[in-house]
């Protein structure tokens, strides 16, 4: 049973972090659109318009390895409040 949970998510180019609500079945895709959807268009831009984005934890280097995409919330063992990055793939 999915449960509701809240990470700070921080996307790349952002000066702002957002408290995001997801739930622990969505997939890192569905918290990918859960950070966007508040962001994009209002104080902020897609990184890069068109290509997919990436979820991984937020670190002091930003070299975190990036989740699966169809990994959920609940798989990757993220925390309530836990800080995480969306962010482009350097390949893309």
């Amino acid at each position: 049973m999915s449960k509701p949970l809240a990470v700070i998510g921080r996307l790349q180019y952002d000066a702002h972090t957002r408290i995001i609500d997801v739930e622990t079945g969505y997939t890192m895709d569905q918290v990918v659109e859960a950070c966007l959807a508040p962001a994009v268009g209002y104080q902020a831009r897609h990184p890069k318009p068109g290509a997919s984005l990436l979820v991984r934890l937020t670190t002091d280097t930003d070299d975190a390895e990036p989740f699966p995409r169809n990994m959920t919330v609940e798989e990757a063992g993220l925390r309530h409040f836990q800080q995480i990055d969306v962010f482009v793939p350097k390949d893309q």
